[in-house]
């Protein structure tokens, strides 16, 4: 019998990954309605559960109601402080996080299996029976005034904040600018308020991840299908009703930071969500431009000109709309040139053909970020529930694959030129400058 060996001394062959392998998740609904999906992967016998909620800061009827509300909710119930739920969660060896941006908030614990049925009945208490204690909220609210005391110091930050607020508009969800005394402002009441209207079965979607969907799905209907308060957002901004996006006429915005000895630019416009025909490949385009560390403005504007230690550029997509920017902080003495190049870096995307090696090699990079960007049970959760929440599944991310695989040269010029035109910028600078 021959033994097959393999030859040390030969290459091995380089093949083009064509497609993902991905686990399909099962949906179904609990028997109050909410959408339940369960991503059945993993060896471990540990489980991650999302509960998302419709409770995002456009839904808001007071800056900084949704974001408090969220930070909130595991600060205290009856019985129960904060920390006292904190150490709870501990003791199980579990993780229990909250996060809000605008759009969404999320409650999310990870824990083992064996004791997934005590954990989850007490992030129903936590769900539930939250009552935002007014003495802890005050903490929460120094501390976050605190935090952004020192934010309004940083040209980066107050780039970003007037570059959304230019992009989307003053009064717009996605542009308007909260400050310290909007923080102030806020009550226990108002919390309490928007939970009840806001954190119900009617806003809510659970996505399960783990290896025994037979535990989760009879566990997470014994806690969450039934004796729920039948509320749901009934303040604040319903999905159809967000505004439509309302740019600023000026292209041009400086933002004078004399004590600054930086400069901290963005340039960029808005754009459209995920479901756009266009939005997989100026995804493409966008990694050539500034999406990866060899991108052309890293090329450009780091490595040649040496101006910052780092630049990007992003296609991003929101919930209704989506935008994109470039970014990056450099010299106060500098700043203008390096806009400069920047322009020119679009206007050569959309006038240049791209040489072929280039065209390869971010192929080649997209293709290994997306293979590991599935490459765990939690990886795939992290790439569905975007998805899900736009009303989308993995056919998505096989159809960007796709894409990956087969965009040419061509198609990427006449996209750049379509949409990266520095005429159709907005521009803002913070720093050392005059207004």
């Amino acid at each position: 019998m021959t033994e097959n060996k393999m030859n040390r001394k030969n290459i091995p062959e380089i093949r083009t990954v064509e497609k993902l392998n991905l686990i399909h998740p099962e949906k179904m609904q609990l028997s109050n309605g909410i959408p339940l999906v369960v991503i059945d992967a993993g060896t471990e016998p540990v489980c991650r559960i999302d509960f998302v909620f419709e409770a995002g800061s456009r839904y808001q009827d007071k800056l900084f109601q949704a974001s408090l509300t969220n930070q909130m909710i595991p600060e205290g119930i009856p019985g129960l402080t904060g920390g006292e739920i904190a150490e709870q969660f501990e003791f199980y060896g579990s993780f229990f996080n909250v996060s809000a941006d605008r759009d969404e908030a999320d409650l999310t614990i990870h824990t083992l299996e064996k004791y997934l049925e005590p954990v989850l009945v007490l992030t129903r208490k936590v769900l539930l029976e939250a009552i935002f204690p007014e003495e802890e909220l005050e903490i929460i609210k120094a501390n976050r005034i605190q935090s952004m005391k020192v934010d309004e110091q940083r040209v980066e930050s107050q780039a970003r904040k007037h570059f959304n607020q230019a992009a989307f508009g003053a009064s717009h969800p996605y542009g308007v600018i909260g400050e310290a005394v909007d923080v102030s402002l806020i009550r226990s009441q108002d919390l309490s308020d928007f939970h009840r209207t806001a954190y119900g079965p009617r806003n809510c979607r659970i996505l399960a991840t783990g290896p025994n969907r037979a535990t989760y799905i009879p566990l997470l209907e014994k806690f969450f299908g039934s004796g729920w308060d039948e509320a749901g957002n009934q303040g604040g901004l319903a999905f159809s009703d967000v505004p439509p996006v309302n740019p600023v006429g000026k292209r041009e915005i400086r933002v004078p930071m004399d004590s600054a000895v930086q400069t901290a630019f963005r340039i960029g416009c808005p754009l459209f969500g995920r479901k756009h025909p266009d939005f997989q490949d100026l995804t493409i385009a966008n990694t050539i431009l500034g999406g990866y560390f060899g991108s052309r403005l890293m090329s450009n504007i780091r490595e040649n000109k040496g101006y910052t230690y780092g630049i990007s550029s992003h296609v991003a997509a929101l919930r209704d709309t989506g935008f994109f920017v470039i970014g990056t902080t450099v010299g106060a003495d500098v700043w203008e040139d390096a806009i400069v190049e920047c322009n020119r870096e679009m206007t050569m995307l959309g006038e240049q053909t791209i040489p072929e090696s280039e065209l390869i090699r971010v192929k080649n990079y997209l293709i290994g970020q997306l293979q590991r960007s599935i490459d765990g049970p939690f990886q795939l959760a992290d790439q569905y529930r975007p998805l899900w929440m736009n009303n989308l599944d993995f056919k998505y991310l096989s159809d960007f694959m796709l894409r990956v695989n087969h965009i040419t040269s061509a198609e990427i010029r006449i996209l750049s030129r379509k949409y990266f035109q520095p005429e159709f910028m907005i521009t803002v600078a913070a720093g050392p400058i005059e207004s």
